[in-house]
């Protein structure tokens, strides 16, 4: 038996726990229980027995120390950009994890973070993350800190798919809602939302916008001409050619406010203190989890190209716009609005040569329609 009992002060008693392998003193614990010390007594030594031992010291490192170590060995085995995003999915861990062991962290932690991510993020990006996360505990494994890997036990859990072929975006009620209650939170973050919904610009442009670039020559308008993904060095937008996005009033009324006074280099949207929008800290000042209706910032460029297409402008043109390198493009994606102007139509004429309905047999269901409602239809 490797357990004793002692008193401390306050009369209570502990059971201490030593672990010997091989004559060597390999791990020690101390519990408030008796039934809990014995159980894991069998427990190592069980695991000794069978190959799978661990020392205690080793699965007690904490979590953010197992990122640092795990980045830098990581660092010259993948790409740049590989490397980069792997730093930022980790980041984007629940701030709890840093201090605990890692091998603490189980099935239930790692699902209940991918569940939050998928209210604010793509599920491709989610996605990439648990890959990440994956490669983070393998790493462990390998290093003799855990046993298995907890990931590879954890599926995606169910979420929107993005698909740029079938894409979801706000209704006018969701986005006015969402702007309601981000303004009521923060109204300079709030404008950077209600800016992308009238404008389409991707994150990564509206981040790398100077006050140059936003002009009223013929028309007021902005120039779109780089792009910085968070993390990343900034470059060329998407397709490598600048394009310029005409602002509506209400576009240009909250830009002309940022600009006015500030130097032409100076970033267009900025923090309270100036500095580069960062997306997370952007997300967290708005709660965008619980105010915009389980969509992604991304969904902010669906609303304007769908709005813009309901108004009548030509595909060509919102397609130079949204920045696509070919009208197919914005066709292959917004096909479901380009149609909607022909379903409602073909309902228009249907309804027009509709015969009128038969007089109902009760007479509680006797009803017209509204005397303006030009459908042909109206009741006896």
């Amino acid at each position: 038996m490797s357990i004793t009992t002692r008193r401390v002060k306050s009369g209570a008693l502990r059971y201490d726990v030593r672990i010997k392998h091989a004559g060597q003193l390999v791990a020690t614990r101390t519990f408030r229980r008796q039934g809990d010390a014995e159980t894991w007594e069998r427990e190592q030594y069980r695991a000794l027995q069978l190959g799978e031992f661990l020392p205690p010291s080793q699965t007690a490192t904490p979590f953010a120390k197992v990122v640092a170590a795990f980045l830098e060995a990581r660092r010259d085995q993948v790409a740049p950009h590989t490397w980069r995003t792997d730093s930022d999915n980790l980041k984007a861990t629940p701030r709890a994890w840093a201090a605990l062991p890692v091998a603490s962290i189980g099935k239930g932690d790692i699902l209940r973070h991918l569940t939050d991510e998928l209210k604010t993020k793509a599920r491709s990006t989610v996605s990439r993350s648990r890959t990440t996360l994956s490669a983070l505990f393998n790493y462990a494994v390998q290093e003799e800190m855990l046993l298995r890997n907890p990931v590879r036990e954890v599926s995606m859990p169910p979420g929107k798919e993005q698909n740029s072929e079938d894409v979801e975006t706000f209704t006018d009620a969701e986005l006015a809602d969402t702007l309601r209650r981000q303004y009521a939170l923060n109204p300079l973050m709030a404008e950077v939302t209600e800016f992308i919904s009238l404008t389409g610009v991707r994150w990564s442009e509206l981040r790398s916008l100077r006050v140059r670039n936003l002009q009223n020559l013929t028309h007021p308008a902005v120039r779109v001409l780089r792009a910085q993904s968070d993390g990343y060095e900034e470059k060329g937008t998407k397709t490598r050619k600048g394009r310029t996005v005409p602002l509506v009033a209400r576009a240009y009324a909250i830009a002309g406010r940022r600009a006015e006074g500030r130097d032409p280099d100076e970033y267009l949207f900025a923090s309270k203190t100036g500095r580069q929008l960062s997306g997370n800290l952007f997300r967290r000042y708005l709660k965008w989890g619980e105010t915009a209706h389980g969509f992604t910032i991304h969904a902010l460029r669906h609303y304007a190209a769908s709005s813009w297409l309901r108004a009548g402008i030509p595909v060509n043109q919102v397609s130079e716009w949204l920045g696509h390198k070919n009208p197919n493009t914005t066709l292959r994606i917004y096909a479901h609005v380009l149609g909607e102007a022909q379903d409602i139509a073909a309902i228009a004429r249907l309804n027009a040569i509709a015969p009128p309905p038969p007089p109902p047999s009760d007479p509680r269901l006797n009803y017209q329609y509204p005397p303006d409602a030009g459908d042909g239809l109206s009741g006896p």
